[in-house]
């Protein structure tokens, strides 16, 4: 069996384990609930017409854990993002049976209670099925005989480091052959088939030098007729767009389509609803420790809200808005200005280089200090995600004069910027300015609607530990 077959057995098992996990867990409820519970039930149903119903909406149950992402082979997800999926598909899961149950003329569940302890179940057994199969999975494609064979062709110091990273143990990979100028000068696929006359390569990189900036078609018909794949890197990875596509243009013309961020067409308004209900929702339910801190920022501070101008999607102006927590005198200065008024300049140099901050900074009192410390100063931003200035989750929202500092500047603004978003949970101001807007430019390129739900879960953990809050 070859590796492409291994990658579709492998996601056949993932779905037949998701199946069995989800017939369990809601056998495992209705057992705990109706066998082994000895308070009444709504509705008596037995066992097997109880399975039944079960089992004819397990096609829609994977349907919807499909267009969640549950099976997506992005390695670039994490375990926390795995973890993330398995939850959102079990909730709409249950969400979608309690909805069938509701409207179905038959009763599917003799207790309410069923789909909530099926949930945990849900959670645990897809958890834990999953963990075991890439546990196994990692194991089995790191064995001698399952590596993949890669030769790679390039002659510069990216193919360099690609060889280097695709060697090293625990890759899943082996180097068969490095074609560069110290081994061998690839000039001509006659030549190139010489090379690798005795090889059967699973995977072919190129890699763009000035000699061959673009993807060589000898090359790619060799990965094409060796049933190889085929991977070109650009000289400057960072100019590769994140999303290619083709379509069909003008009836008979195959166009690439080249798109900076995977956030359009329904993801796009999605995102968009889940702002609108999320911060209207959660400036009614605070809107009492809006009101508590706004009258101790009048008291405290002279001044409520503070609003500055930033930049969101396409490079446009807004004033986003929070509550007061710099000194009313230094108030719309920089920082630079501000430390150089209060006669500090000293503190210039060591509050950029620890990420924009201070532990003692002399900008902010007590007050603004817990403000700051707890993140609730950036509550009326819940305002800028409603009228549409921002987003949940985003990139950083930064000054005009900042954010012009950074040649990426246009990928970062192809969204909207955002209260919270990648950078934050990975250390939020722990991180140096230019890691900070890598990530932001990740987030851009790798977009979800699942990441989206991660960063935003993994915010209010920090929040409630104040890990790296200002």
């Amino acid at each position: 069996m070859n590796k492409h077959h291994n990658s579709i057995a492998f996601s056949l098992t993932l779905i037949i384990t998701d199946i069995l996990a989800i017939i369990g867990a809601y056998s495992l409820a209705y057992i705990l609930r109706v066998k082994l519970s000895d308070a009444p039930v709504v509705e008596y149903v037995a066992a097997w017409p109880y399975f039944l119903s079960l089992l004819s909406l397990i096609p829609f149950i994977l349907i919807l854990l499909v267009l969640l992402g549950t099976y997506s082979q992005n390695k670039n997800q994490g375990r926390f993002g795995q973890l993330t999926r398995i939850i959102l598909g079990a909730i709409g899961a249950m969400l979608f049976l309690i909805t069938i149950d509701y409207f179905s003329l038959d009763t599917i569940f003799p207790a309410k209670l069923i789909p909530v302890y099926a949930l945990g179940f849900s959670i645990l057994l897809l958890a834990t099925s999953r963990s075991i199969l890439y546990s196994l999975r990692w194991w089995w494609l790191r064995q001698e005989n399952n590596l993949k064979q890669v030769i790679i062709v390039g002659d510069n110091n990216i193919a360099r480091d690609i060889a280097l990273g695709v060697d090293r143990k625990n890759s899943g990979y082996r180097v068969m052959a490095v074609i560069g100028d110290k081994r061998f000068k690839f000039t001509t696929h006659r030549q190139f088939n010489e090379a690798v006359k005795d090889k059967a390569p699973d995977v072919v990189i190129q890699v763009a030098s000035s000699r061959t900036p673009t993807i060589d078609p000898d090359l790619l018909q060799y990965s094409l007729e060796n049933y190889a794949e085929f991977k070109f890197i650009p000289s400057d990875v960072s100019d590769l767009p994140n999303k290619i596509d083709f379509e069909i243009f003008m009836n008979d013309i195959l166009v690439m389509n080249i798109q900076q961020t995977p956030l359009a067409g329904w993801g796009r308004i999605a995102k968009r609803l889940l702002d609108i209900l999320a911060s209207g929702l959660a400036l009614l339910l605070l809107s009492p420790i809006l009101l508590f801190i706004a009258v101790a920022n009048k008291l405290i501070l002279g001044k409520v809200i503070f609003h500055h101008t930033r930049l969101t999607r396409g490079n446009r102006e807004f004033q986003i808005y929070k509550f007061q927590t710099v000194r009313n005198d230094l108030n719309g200065l920089t920082p630079e200005e501000a430390f150089r008024k209060l006669g500090k300049p000293e503190l210039i140099k060591q509050y950029r280089a620890n990420g924009d901050a201070l532990d003692n900074d002399p900008r902010y009192g007590k007050w603004s200090q817990f403000l700051r410390k707890t993140s609730l100063d950036e509550l009326p931003q819940f305002w800028n995600v409603l009228i549409g200035d921002i987003s949940l989750v985003g990139p950083r929202a930064l000054i005009p004069q900042e954010l012009n500092q950074y040649n990426q500047k246009h990928l970062i603004l192809n969204v909207k910027s955002g209260i919270t978003g990648l950078a934050q949970i990975s250390g939020r101001r722990d991180l140096p300015w230019e890691e900070r807007r890598k990530l932001d430019v990740y987030y851009v390129q790798n977009w979800s609607f699942a990441l989206d739900i991660q960063i935003l879960l993994n915010t209010a953990w920090q929040v409630i530990v104040g890990r790296g809050a200002q």
